[in-house]
């Protein structure tokens, strides 16, 4: 075949040949082949091997999601948006459910991505690699550099929250606790610069400004009670200077357990004394060396003789009761303390970095009482918030007793966190520990075997993406009935599964709104203690998300 280009007018003469291209017929059929071949052979092979169940069935929910949207209520301006957005969703958990499946990919992406963090330097869609083998999680460095993307705006967030609580005799304390790349810049300079101070997002360095301007325009007269800003930023920089260590892990995005305890010491001089009652003094603390990888390679999938999955050794301090016991929060303390994972690191024995020897153990131990503590890992901008109003509205006497609530996050969140509003709403006789007719809470100590069908599902996990290696996705079942006898039990049910245990993705998460389901659920209370604090995906139905929830212990599709 011959194609013609015209020589542009004014121009020199072309070489002989310049303006035809001759292919013959066979050479473009081999290369089309050729060319076809290696775009299918991947996706071929996988669909042989089985790889494209999952994605299909994240096709088919992402379906639903849209169909969902559209038939909701609302405008039709607001449907067609929620259906946009449910469409972008569903496009980016398919793409990453493609990417999870794929055996050929499993195999050799480790390595290669190994290779190019050790030779090249190049980073990954997760993280960013420093000098050293010094890995940072990507979301924190982009925080630092980029425009914000946060919804609302913290500086509002936080100080309607702060009238809230004043409301209630409460003063707010926030930390923004700022990332490893804000005080180990050093590490990602290719030409070794020296840096003065701590690197901060221009929305983080007036975040105090914005929330007293804010403050100050409720009018509320009581001084005593107006929020905190307390930035650590400057404690960890002149410790890192000092003293010449490392205020954070190499290989993982937390702060070293000597960084934590020094902002621990720091806070508990902030909140000082606010309660004269008689505390349970704790014991001295319990030295324990600790070895583990951090999350954020062992988020990368990487072979497992990767020099970026050494271990790191670390020692903690492990604060126990008078009877020896692990330190355990307060219900009725004067202090809340609420937190993301830079709380649970030490305190959550499932991070990897021992238990026991966290942000609020050791808040507990310079105060000299413990705190009360609802922290769970990530997005702590909006589920702090939630975990308060859902506790503070089934338990209404529950804030009765406090006199400071220290908000502990990340400073990404304040960056690029969800900042929609979360109202703190005290529960009255309607709104206690009991569900609201035709929701079904299972008692303590008597699990029940159900079938029933998925009405909407919270997000799924997307492995590599997260550093943490449990996902809990929260599902809203309807149509409740035993398992065994077919009687009716209730007409819906908020329950938590897991769809993601060690990094590795459950067959829980194939499950799909509309699909019938045989579940076994248990008392949610009795696994508090392990589930509270792991990642999860929520409904977007606030309401549902307000009543009391269940445990799945397991979850299958149901027969027909």
């Amino acid at each position: 075949m011959t194609g013609r280009i015209e020589r542009l007018a004014g121009t020199a003469p072309y070489a002989p040949g310049w303006d035809r291209t001759e292919v013959s017929r066979g050479v473009a059929v081999l290369t089309s082949v050729v060319f076809s071949l290696g775009l299918l052979a991947v996706p071929l092979a996988d669909a042989l091997l089985g790889a494209w169940r999952d994605p299909g069935r994240t096709a088919v929910t992402a379906s639903a999601e849209v169909v969902r949207a559209l038939g909701g209520g609302g405008s039709w301006w607001g449907r067609l948006v929620g259906a946009n957005r449910a469409a972008v969703e569903g496009l980016r958990e398919f793409e990453g459910s493609l990417e999870d499946a794929s055996e050929l990919a499993g195999s050799v992406r480790p390595r290669t991505l190994d290779f190019l963090l050790r030779r090249g330097g190049a980073g990954s869609e997760e993280a960013y690699v420093g000098r050293d083998a010094w890995l940072y999680y990507r979301p924190d460095v982009d925080a630092l550099v980029m425009r914000p993307t946060g919804q609302g705006g913290a500086a509002p967030a936080i100080a309607r929250l702060a009238a809230d609580l004043a409301e209630r005799g409460i003063r707010l304390v926030v930390m923004p606790v700022p990332s490893k790349a804000a005080i180990h810049p050093e590490h990602l300079s290719a030409s070794r610069t020296s840096f003065s101070r701590p690197i901060e997002p221009a929305v983080a360095a007036r975040l105090a400004e914005d929330v007293k301007a804010l403050w100050d325009a409720t009018g509320k007269p009581d001084a005593s009670l107006a929020p905190m800003v307390f930035d650590p930023s400057g404690l960890l920089w002149e410790s890192k200077q000092s003293t010449g260590r490392t205020q954070f892990l190499r290989t993982d995005s937390h702060w070293t357990p000597q960084a934590m305890e020094a902002v621990a010491s720091a806070l508990a001089r902030i909140v000082g004394q606010p309660s004269a009652a008689d505390h349970a003094a704790l014991a001295a603390n319990e030295p324990v060396e600790i070895e583990a990888a951090g999350d954020t390679a062992l988020m990368l999938d990487l072979p497992g003789d990767s020099t970026f999955l050494a271990k790191e050794k670390v020692a903690i301090s492990r604060v126990l009761s008078r009877e020896g016991e692990p330190w355990q929060p307060d219900r009725s303390s004067p202090v809340l303390l609420l937190g993301d994972s830079y709380t649970n690191i030490f305190s959550k024995a499932d991070l990897g970095w021992g238990d026991s020897a966290g942000l609020a153990e050791h808040s507990s131990r310079y105060l000299g009482f413990s705190v009360d503590r609802l922290s769970r890992n990530d997005a702590g901008a909006r589920s702090a918030r939630e975990m308060l109003a859902a506790e503070a509205r089934k338990n209404p006497g529950w804030l009765e007793g406090k006199k400071v609530v220290v908000w502990e996050l990340a400073m990404r969140e304040v960056v690029n966190g969800d900042w929609t509003d979360v109202p703190l709403e005290t529960g009255g006789a309607a709104s206690d520990s009991a569900a609201r007719p035709g929701f079904l809470v299972v008692a303590s100590g008597v699990p029940v075997e159900v079938t029933a069908t998925i009405e909407e599902m919270g997000p799924l996990p997307q492995p590599g993406e997260s550093p943490y290696a449990d996902y809990l996705t929260a599902l809203h079942l309807t149509g409740l009935r035993d398992a065994r006898k077919g009687a009716v039990l209730a007409d819906s049910a908020l329950a938590y599964a897991f769809t993601m245990r060690d990094r590795r993705v459950l067959p829980s998460a194939s499950l799909a709104p509309g699909e019938k389901v045989k579940v076994r659920l248990c008392n949610y209370r009795e696994k508090a203690h392990m589930l509270d604090s792991l990642n999860r995906g929520e409904l977007d139905d606030v309401d549902v998300m307000m009543e009391t929830p269940n445990f799945a212990e397991w979850i299958e599709p149901s027969e027909p």
